[in-house]
């Protein structure tokens, strides 16, 4: 036959011995509630049926814990020798009282016959407020005899921590377990990319530069080249402006680089006595002009004379008729040439187009002995 225990009675003293104390619930009949403030009740006695031989008990230490601090709930059952127990566990992990370690059972014989049952749980809270254990009910087997002690009313009580003017507890949002570190290419990055791209905008800007440059440089013949000097010379018009040694000096240095483009031997690095010493076996330099002009120049650049600006101007002019006369000299060399290899050549041509003719007028001819 089963019997059920369906309530707490406060009218039976239990003592129960554990470990190396004691602990004792007293329950007295008609005891007046705790205060509201209090926390509940955290030990009791439970008394079975009339002509029960099963005594129970249970002990919450401490009865007043914070959230997440662990206690432990100690339920204590007395049965008659050959009685077994089944205690019952805590498997769900989502409640809000959860165990931290595994259930411990002692057991206990006494003289007077019978023997004392120990089931400590280690447990944790996870809320505020008076929490239920919820432990199931214990089940004691005692031969035919079922008897069920319910442990649904076991609670803690869970203080919360925060001030007394707090009213709501409102948790904090989750945050990091690390910081997270953001490496310094990962913040600057942005700023490389346009330095980047600013540096190969320059490098392509000044690269076209310079090939457009080098194209102008190699397209112009150097006597092209020296014309277009004296054009830009006469479009600044420094004679005009005052400075009209500067003029003169930069018609002069035209010439020189003429002269250095036209024959290796006349450096830009000689004086002027050295150039006119360097080109004085080219024919085709009016060594004459060339002196006179140099020798202007030189007053001019290094000994300050005062120029006017109709000498100025007869000097540049000076300066492109000496290229002009060279150049065409150069022409003429170089016409003379092309003339004296054309003539070679057909000079070579008709000579071998001779012996050729000779060869084939001797194969014509019969040989000798010949029938």
């Amino acid at each position: 036959m089963a019997h059920v225990w369906t309530g707490r009675r406060a009218a039976a003293l239990l003592a129960l011995f554990a470990g190396s104390h004691a602990t004792a619930w007293n329950a007295v009949a008609g005891a007046q509630p705790a205060p509201p403030s209090r926390p509940p009740v955290s030990r009791g006695v439970l008394t079975p049926p009339t002509g029960s031989r099963v005594k129970a008990g249970f002990l919450v230490r401490p009865d007043t814990v914070e959230v997440g601090d662990p206690f432990t709930v100690i339920v204590t059952v007395v049965v008659p020798e050959g009685a077994r127990i089944e205690w019952p566990t805590l498997d769900d992990t989502t409640a809000m009282v959860v165990r931290r370690e595994p259930t411990k059972v002692t057991q206990e014989s006494m003289r007077a016959g019978g023997r004392t049952e120990r089931a400590e749980y280690a447990l944790a809270a996870w809320n505020l407020g008076v929490l239920p254990i919820g432990l199931n009910d214990a089940v004691v087997r005692y031969g035919s005899t079922t008897l069920k002690v319910p442990l649904n009313d076991v609670s803690v009580f869970v203080k919360s921590v925060l001030p007394g003017d707090s009213s709501m507890h409102k948790p904090k949002p989750p945050r990091d377990l690390f910081p997270r570190v953001v490496p310094w290419w990962q913040r600057w990055w942005p700023a490389l990319v346009l330095l980047a791209a600013l540096a190969v905008l320059w490098w392509l800007r000044k690269r076209r530069r310079t090939r457009a440059g080098a194209t102008t440089h190699v397209a112009l013949e150097p006597y092209a080249r020296a014309i277009h000097e004296f054009d830009r010379l006469d479009r600044l018009a420094l004679a005009d402006a005052g400075e009209r040694g500067r003029y003169v000096a930069l018609a002069i240095d035209v010439v020189r680089l003429y002269l250095a483009w036209r024959n290796p031997l006349a450096v830009l690095s000689l004086t002027s006595a050295e150039l006119i010493g360097a080109v004085a076996d080219d024919g085709r330099i009016p060594r004459d002009r060339l002196l006179s002009l140099m020798a202007d120049g030189d007053g001019i650049k290094f000994a300050r004379r005062v120029v006017s600006g109709t000498r100025a101007r007869e000097l540049a002019a000076e300066a492109r008729a000496v290229v002009e006369h060279i150049e065409a000299a150069d022409r003429a060399r170089r016409a003379a040439e092309a003339a004296a290899r054309a003539a070679a050549a057909k000079a070579e041509r008709d000579a071998k187009q001779s012996d050729e003719d000779e060869a084939r007028r001797n194969s014509r001819r019969p040989k000798a002995g010949a029938t």
